[in-house]
């Protein structure tokens, strides 16, 4: 009995020694592969800096105006008989959009005109009456400017009948009805919005010390978003404004819009207009830049041997050029920058160039 009590100690102590070398040797296998996976070759796509010749711009915000385009509304105010027109609708010059009731105009009309043609016919038998000597040159004026008067009110009276009917000014796409049949509508309410769309002009501002380099008849481009996509616009000046507003010392610019798509009046586009000849400058792809409130950079490629190596590389950028960016300090011409894969990146990581597939 005594004898075993020993063994069994041993036993206990070798299963525990046991147990504990087997964690161990764990332990130590896990460390050894986390320190092999802690760096691995991150695959990435790279782009060269490089020379590009840049005329330096200046951006403003323009606002869409169409070249024609009016609030209608009518100088009478009237119950409202009929509505020839729809929301939208395409109309050519002349065409009839609605009708007042009239009222009492058109009797009104017939009236003055029947005493129009017998106040005519007064005259040309004074005339005829005073060439004979039977009347007075006072009777003759009398039944001359009769006439005349007569006439002059009918005049009038078709132009309140022609006030009661709404015609397009010119031809172009109506905007929503604002008005229904029967309502009532007031002297000047607009009853809807005419703009023609084929003809489309921006107005924006720039500052009085750049107003030497905008000139009539040069090309400037604008920029605008459809969905997520950008799309650009060229545009040529066509007036420029010979007042500075005093309130922001800015002046105003017009230009016409070359094909302006999907733009419509009242929408917002960024306008860019060259301000210095153009210049040689550094640029790289706009997606090689990480941004951070403590500064920009970018990952630098350096070889190492056989090896690629990443180096986070702070830099100084200048305006941004379609999908490139300028870049003032920090890059020389051919360095190689990541422009795919930085997510994966740390500082000093080992990578694989592969431009072949888009990486993400």
């Amino acid at each position: 009995m005594k004898k075993s009590i020993p063994i069994a100690v041993f036993g206990i102590l070798l299963l525990f020694g046991t147990v504990f070398a087997l964690h161990a040797w764990r332990e130590d296998r896990l460390a050894q592969a986390r320190k092999g996976n802690a760096h691995p070759v991150v695959t990435v796509s790279a782009a060269k800096a490089a020379w590009a010749t840049i005329t330096p711009q200046s951006t403003a915000v323009g606002q869409i105006r169409a070249q024609q385009g009016a609030a209608l509304s009518l100088q009478t105010a009237g119950v409202i008989r009929s509505l020839q027109f729809h929301s939208g609708e395409t109309v050519q010059q002349g065409q009839v959009l609605l009708r007042l009731d009239p009222g009492p105009l058109p009797g009104e009309l017939k009236e003055a005109q029947a005493q129009a043609k017998l106040a005519t016919v007064n005259a040309q038998r004074a005339a005829q009456v005073y060439a004979i000597h039977g009347i007075s040159t006072a009777e003759l004026d009398k039944a001359k400017y009769g006439a005349e008067v007569a006439n002059a009110k009918v005049r009038s009276l078709q132009e309140k009948l022609a006030n009661t009917v709404l015609r397009a000014p010119f031809s172009g796409v109506l905007g929503l009805r604002k008005v229904e049949l029967g309502e009532y509508l007031s002297a000047g309410k607009a009853a809807v919005r005419l703009e023609s769309p084929q003809n489309l002009q921006v107005d924006f501002a720039v500052p009085q010390n750049l107003a030497p380099s905008v000139r009539v008849g040069e090309s400037l481009r604008l920029q605008s978003r459809q969905g997520e996509k950008g799309q650009q616009f060229v545009a040529q000046v066509i007036a420029v404004d010979n007042h500075v507003d005093q309130a922001n010392r800015a002046l105003t610019v017009r230009a016409q819009i070359h094909k302006p798509g999907f733009l419509r009046p009242g929408m917002f586009v960024l306008v860019k207009l060259p301000t210095m000849s153009p210049e040689r400058q550094l640029t790289i792809p706009q997606v090689a830049v990480a941004y951070h409130s403590y500064g920009d950079f970018v990952y630098v490629l350096k070889r190492q041997g056989q090896n690629w190596i990443a180096q986070a590389t702070p830099v100084q950028l200048g305006a941004v050029e379609g999908q490139n960016v300028v870049v003032r300090n920090g890059l020389q011409a051919g360095d190689e920058v990541v422009t795919a894969g930085q997510v994966k990146l740390h500082n000093g990581d080992q990578v694989r160039i592969n431009n072949a597939v888009s990486l993400h």
